[in-house]
């Protein structure tokens, strides 16, 4: 599956959902799945152009799941990513089908160079932005995009509080979007974490 996920102008972060389900292994470990939700919303006129997003809430939610367990980042036994979905919540004035890739990077310092990465996270190719509508879709994930995104996960739990930043490169779209008949959307894009802590231990 190829993404182009038009222009995730995730600049403007829209919105943000998380949800939560849990399970409790014999050991006293709870495996803590979750969700971080982004809506989208982009408005093009030209099939060809490159764009970025950047999601830094990395830290708040991690924080806001522990304290909901009465947990502390030292009793966290891992974390890393899951999976990916799209699904698309509007599109008009008709279908589009787009190509293009999504790289991940990692700058925690808006004016500084890049910490870790690009690295390649999803690839879309003639991709019905119609047939992301619906239930989730599940996307195909590049390892080397997981990676840097375990990485920054990992360092939340020294203290750091990483900045992800989303760089997409929109190559085409059918048909071709113009003045008289521009491309817009509205796509929710969510990414799924899993992290175990351990309960028996005191804060």
């Amino acid at each position: 599956m190829r993404t182009n996920l038009i222009r995730i102008s995730m600049i403007a972060i829209l919105g943000m959902t998380l949800a939560l389900s849990s399970c409790i292994f014999k050991n006293g470990d709870v495996v803590i799945n979750e969700t971080v939700s982004v809506n989208l919303e982009e408005e093009q006129t030209t099939g060809q152009f490159t764009t970025f997003a950047v999601a830094d809430k990395f830290k708040d939610v991690l924080e806001r799941k522990l304290e909901q367990h009465g947990r502390g980042k030292k009793d966290v036994k891992s974390i890393h990513m899951t999976s990916a979905t799209f699904k698309t919540m509007s599109i008009k004035p008709h279908d589009w089908t787009v190509t293009g890739d999504i790289h991940i990077a990692r700058q925690d310092d808006p004016e500084g160079p890049y910490d870790d990465g690009p690295a390649p996270l999803v690839v879309f190719e003639d991709q019905s932005l119609k047939d992301l509508k619906g239930r989730p879709t599940d996307a195909d994930l590049l390892d080397d995009g997981v990676d840097l995104v375990d990485r920054a996960l990992a360092d939340l739990l020294d203290e750091e509080d990483p900045r992800l930043i989303l760089l997409v490169e929109n190559e085409t779209v059918e048909p071709t979007p113009s003045d008289g008949d521009p491309m817009e959307f509205k796509v929710r894009v969510s990414v799924n974490f899993q992290m175990v802590v351990d309960m028996g231990k005191k804060k």
